[in-house]
């Protein structure tokens, strides 16, 4: 949406919802659907540690020292936990483990106005 916004030259002052920035790009929410499944099918196959240990540390991987003075800005994990409907990356990581869960989850995902909910 940032990217959009950017492209329509948008200020972020004006308190566009995600529906009117993409009816102003004049896009469908299927572009905006087939990014979230990809990002998920991904992380799936991240959590499953078939690249290498590298990028799972990337993931779970801490930075050392303190962290900046206000809320805690969003990060990948975020999304990912938020679109699978599941609250820890724990709980994330196992259902990644089963491939075939993993896919369907992320064959049953769709969007409703600028939201992401998964069929059960």
């Amino acid at each position: 949406m940032w990217c959009y916004m950017r492209l329509l030259k948008v200020p972020w002052t004006e308190k566009k919802t995600n529906k009117e920035i993409i009816q102003m790009a004049d896009v469908s929410e299927r572009l905006l659907q087939q990014l979230m499944k990809q990002k998920l099918g991904y992380a799936g196959h991240i959590m499953r540690g078939s690249p290498g240990p590298l990028l799972q540390l990337s993931l779970e991987g801490k930075i050392e020292g303190k962290r900046g003075q206000g809320r805690p800005r969003r990060n990948w994990m975020d999304d990912v936990k938020e679109w699978s409907g599941l609250t820890s990356y724990g709980d994330t990581q196992q259902k990644a483990k089963n491939r075939e869960e993993w896919r369907d989850m992320i064959a049953n995902l769709r969007t409703e106005e600028g939201t992401l909910f998964i069929d059960i």
